[in-house]
């Protein structure tokens, strides 16, 4: 499987991802909304609300107290109405409507100091958590250059697509689903092909 500038087996990715899981159960509770993908979009899906950004702590977004009031007074009803909580990055090819309103609605949170690429995605994978990817300092340097804006969407998409990914990716939900009712990688079974891609792209960043 490639992911980035990087290649992992998908024994490896198994192993990598059942780490993940026990260690960050939290985040996978509160952040993720599992078991059962709940509250998908946040409980209002086309405005930020407190809830939303209390969620983004669990992951570590870091937010500061003036990052609050500033994303919560951001006008971005029309261009989160614009895209259904279930789009897929997969469906979003460049140059397409689907790209073009997930660019429209990342610059709506832009340019705020301090508020970088790591927060924004943090907040926007939980509003349309199968369009928009989380990124970090790790996944960046998985992506090397291609690792912000419509160059970063654009080829994480093409990892996404990649028909021998898109095999791997159905063999690692397919041997999540089966991991034992006490595993906490069972959980990952859930969750859209785009979370396990970012978080391998962050341990695969952090191991470099």
């Amino acid at each position: 499987m490639n992911i980035g500038t990087r290649k992992i087996v998908v024994d490896e990715a198994i192993a990598q991802l059942r780490l993940y899981a026990e260690t960050n159960g939290a985040v996978l509770q509160y952040y993720d909304g599992l078991p059962g993908l709940t509250t998908v979009g946040g409980s209002d899906p086309n405005r930020i609300t407190l809830e939303d950004l209390g969620r983004t702590m669990v992951i570590g977004s870091d937010l500061r107290a003036m990052d609050i009031p500033w994303l919560l007074e951001v006008e971005a009803e029309k261009e989160l109405a614009a895209i259904p909580v279930d789009a897929r990055l997969e469906d979003a090819a460049p140059g397409s409507e689907l790209f073009g309103a997930a660019m429209a609605l990342d610059d709506k949170f832009t340019g705020h100091r301090g508020f970088g690429h790591a927060k924004k995605s943090k907040l926007l994978h939980l509003k349309r958590p199968y369009l928009y990817p989380v990124t970090d300092s790790f996944i960046r340097m998985t992506y090397g250059t291609a690792s912000a804006g419509a160059e970063f969407l654009s080829a994480v998409r093409d990892d996404l697509v990649n028909p021998a990914n898109v095999r791997d990716f159905k063999l690692l939900q397919v041997r999540l689903i089966a991991e034992p009712a006490t595993s906490a990688a069972r959980l990952l079974g859930e969750v859209p092909t785009l979370r396990l891609l970012d978080i391998l792209a962050s341990l695969l960043g952090e191991a470099k």
